[in-house]
């Protein structure tokens, strides 16, 4: 893992430069924007709320474990504290320096002190465990209660921190690590499947956010048919032997929810910004279509190798990957038009011609130098 975000941090230190110069800037608008009736606080509590509910407990436990760890599971105490220990460390750094670059939007006259320190400190604590809690819950229903609870409880403890109310912060964080004493002072076992699903699931998010930049063998994809999109891209290319590699590309990238679901999240932040920015979102448009174009590029890499064997020249399948990638961003791009020409009086026609000639060059000059279909690590 070191050695993946070795090369991402070595290679593309300018591009999150960039990116994130021109996200906080945008950022900066949305809170000129936002109505001043809204509290920051309330904004900023969500914000880390949002932050700390998707976290995960790491314990690098491996399915092939349970074997040899089962029978030794109470002499590990030791090591399960050291990995709540790590997971509260791996958490408080992302808080702390998110707080850090977003506070001064925020709060300008909040700053951080050894009391909101501490506060922060225990939120993150009390988050990570009632995360370890989730293991022993027995049904659904349970779950979703457990779940509300923890969400309610970090936003309301982030609310009262932000909004100096010292006394509701301190009651409510006592009752919490009250009942988190109770419940974990019981004697249970430790649900080892949930462990590995954790794991597991920490480790695949790893890896997605590093497929971003370069190929990473053998990563695992969730995909859903959804057979209205898939009817309607059967509809929606024409029935020809040059175009099958097109078909199959859009076939996948509606099928595989870690590319549809980019491209949705995606669409739906430039609709946001378009709305709530209208006279400077077309700069933004083109931003979501380069984020949007460069994370679909390790998607030519997904398909099997025997599919490969269709008597297509590489050129065409070169082509079709290119065509594929031309279709989503002009789509995305229109959408994104739309919601700009909801305020007439800042639409322009340039920016139309600005968005689909900066779409054409991104795709044939940018991403052609990315498309290598024949020499891709071809997935079984």
């Amino acid at each position: 893992m070191f050695r993946y975000y070795s090369i991402i941090g070595a290679n593309v230190v300018y591009f999150f430069l960039v990116i994130g110069s021109i996200f906080i800037y945008y950022f900066h608008l949305f809170l000129q924007w936002m109505p001043p009736h809204i509290s920051v606080e309330v904004i900023l509590s969500l914000f880390i709320t949002f932050l700390l509910i998707r976290t995960k407990v790491r314990t690098f436990i491996k399915r092939a474990d349970i074997v040899f760890l089962l029978p030794l599971e109470w002499e590990l105490k030791p090591y399960f504290i050291k990995s709540l220990g790590y997971s509260f460390v791996i958490d408080t750094i992302k808080l702390l320096s998110f707080i850090s670059v977003f506070l001064s939007l925020f709060l300008h006259t909040t700053k951080i002190n050894l009391h909101i320190l501490f506060f922060i400190i225990g939120i993150v604590a009390y988050n990570i465990l009632m995360k370890w809690t989730e293991q022993w819950i027995e049904n659904y229903v349970q779950s979703m209660l457990h779940s509300l609870m923890r969400i309610f409880s970090v936003y309301l403890m982030c609310y009262f921190l932000f909004n100096n109310d010292w006394i509701f912060e301190f009651v409510l964080m006592s009752i919490n690590f009250f009942y988190l004493i109770y419940f974990i002072g019981k004697k249970r076992n430790l649900n080892w499947q949930w462990l590995i699903a954790e794991e597991e699931s920490a480790l695949l998010r790893n890896f997605k956010f590093i497929n971003v930049f370069m190929d990473v063998p053998n990563l695992k994809r969730s995909y859903r048919h959804r057979r209205l999109l898939t009817m309607i891209v059967k509809r929606f290319i024409p029935y020809s032997q040059s175009r099958t590699f097109v078909y199959l590309y859009l076939h996948l990238f509606v099928r595989y929810n870690d590319y549809f679901y980019l491209y949705l999240r995606l669409t739906l932040i430039g609709i946001f910004v378009n709305y709530a920015v209208p006279t400077n979102g077309w700069i933004f448009n083109l931003l979501i279509l380069f984020m949007t174009g460069f994370q679909v590029i390790p998607l030519q890499h997904e398909i099997k190798q025997s599919v490969l064997l269709y008597p297509i020249s590489k050129s065409q399948k070169n082509d079709s990957f290119l065509k594929f990638v031309l279709i989503i961003l002009y789509a995305q791009f229109f959408i994104l038009s739309f919601a700009m020409l909801i305020h007439t009086s800042t639409a322009k026609i340039y920016y139309l011609v600005i968005g689909s000639l900066f779409v054409y060059v991104f795709v044939y000059f940018f991403v052609s130098k990315r498309v290598n279909i024949s020499g891709s690590a071809f997935k079984e």
